[in-house]
């Protein structure tokens, strides 16, 4: 009796899955995947932008995309980028001045955070945390930059000599996030 009723919420389970997805447009390729789910457009890739990040936004200079992703016509990509945090996050946001966007909320700061010892070893790691963040606005994008860098390159994707920008990108229209 019990394997009867297995294979039956096996069977319903299988079919719930496949009627859900057969209302979704999934395209996978190599680096990414995109489509469409419960209404809602999305992409997401590694090594390269989102499908549908907007032109309108140029990338920081001298950088590689580390990945991104967007989900109706709102984007978040991170790049990494040669050169000093500082210079660098200056450059971005001349870039973007030149690009006709507004630069406002800029803020620069370091902090030291302590990692805890791994197992095995008594040893804390004690990083410092470089970065900034500003705001550029246009007639039709607002773009949230977050900069930083950190003082080991240790498990974040990037190559010693280079930084991080993340950059989100949102229509300037919209307004705060919804509440639930």
């Amino acid at each position: 009796m019990a394997v009867g009723r297995g294979r039956l919420v096996t069977a319903s389970t299988i079919a719930v899955i496949m009627f859900v997805l057969s209302g979704c447009g999934l395209n996978v390729s190599k680096n990414g995947v995109s489509g469409e789910v419960f209404g809602h457009s999305f992409s997401a890739a590694k090594g390269q932008l989102p499908d549908g990040f907007p032109k309108a936004v140029p990338p920081a200079a001298h950088s590689r995309v580390l990945g991104g992703g967007g989900a109706d016509n709102r984007f978040d990509v991170a790049y990494a980028v040669t050169g000093t945090a500082a210079a660098g996050t200056a450059d971005y946001q001349s870039t973007l001045q030149s690009a006709g966007f507004a630069i406002s909320n800029v803020e620069t700061g370091s902090t030291q955070v302590t990692e805890p010892a791994s197992s095995g070893t008594s040893t804390s790691t004690t990083l410092t945390l470089t970065g900034s963040t500003f705001t550029a606005k246009s007639a039709q994008w607002t773009v949230e930059v977050e900069s930083g860098t950190s003082s080991s390159v240790k498990g974040t994707g990037l190559k010693p000599g280079e930084f991080a920008i993340n950059v989100t990108v949102e229509p300037a229209t919209s307004g705060p996030p919804k509440s639930s």
